[in-house]
């Protein structure tokens, strides 16, 4: 059986992890072929009602073009002297457009890190994140506008388990915190979500760690186990209709919350307590 979506039916499906087999460009459209892609339970045909996978999908934007594209490079730690390196976004210029879509469709070794598409009067909006995994640890967020963008699929796959690799959740749900950070002020979002909301975001943004990175191990957890738990708990506690609204809304207009000194404040306060009860342990 077939299974068919299209324009914003397309955010049904979460292409977090998914990687490209096969790019090509026939006339004025762009054909995508992906795997590890999942659906959401509400996704076109999905009559479990679970989350589960689509082995092999089929995508095609319809006379398309590359309305903005940006390049970052992936944060990286030196060797040199184990310091983080960032690069600010660079915008690709028109004359390069040309190269990246053949870029596109000639890299064997392509993710994608998120799809959205936004429907007006104009036509379709689709915002995404692809890495080139074989280029300088390069990655582009490109903004396509196309006449129409369609999905197809053969089959629906195995349930997806909740129970996920500590270190592909850790990602996820760091994937999660500009839609948490846009339902935190939410008109519909619960008090109670609102706190854990709150809580998450603050040690999110905080640039001080509980526990420091530098530390083995242990430094591994705070990001693994933690944060990834306290955005965890926020999304549980979100309507699933107000989260996949922010969800949305974040993707479309690229909402990047920064981090600011004073959310470090309750983990300097907390930092502060434990120290206190350290020394009152070897004094007393």
């Amino acid at each position: 059986m077939m299974y068919k979506a299209e324009n914003e039916e397309l955010n049904s499906l979460d292409f977090h992890f998914a990687s490209v087999i096969s790019a090509e460009c026939a006339g004025n459209d762009l054909m995508l072929t992906l795997c590890d892609c999942d659906a959401e339970w509400y996704a076109v045909g999905n009559e479990s009602k679970k989350k589960c996978t689509v082995p092999r999908i089929r995508l095609r934007l319809e006379d398309f073009s590359i309305k903005k594209a940006l390049f970052h490079e992936i944060p990286y730690l030196s060797p040199k002297d184990n310091t983080i390196k960032k690069t600010r976004e660079k915008a690709v210029y028109k004359s390069e457009i040309d190269l990246l879509v053949k870029k596109l469709c000639e890299d064997d070794d392509i993710d994608i890190f998120s799809l959205c598409t936004d429907e007006s009067e104009k036509g379709v909006s689709v915002k995404t994140e692809i890495n080139f995994a074989g280029i300088e640890r390069a990655w582009y967020r490109i903004e396509f506008a196309c006449k129409k963008i369609t999905a197809e699929w053969e089959s629906f796959g195995e349930t997806v388990s909740d129970r996920l690799p500590l270190k592909m959740r850790a990602a996820l749900m760091k994937s999660y915190i500009p839609a948490v950070f846009l339902a935190l002020g939410h008109k519909d979002t619960p008090r109670t979500a609102k706190i854990a909301a709150a809580a998450a975001m603050g040690y999110a943004l905080s640039p001080i760690d509980l526990i420091p990175d530098f530390i083995p191990v242990l430094g591994y957890i705070d990001d693994v186990i933690i944060l990834s738990g306290l955005i965890g708990i926020a999304v549980k506690l979100i309507p699933n209709d107000v989260f996949t609204e922010c969800y949305r809304k974040a993707a479309t207009e690229s909402v990047s919350p920064k981090k600011k000194w004073f959310y470090s404040l309750p983990v300097i306060i907390l930092w502060i307590i434990i120290i206190g009860l350290i020394a009152k342990a070897f004094l007393s």
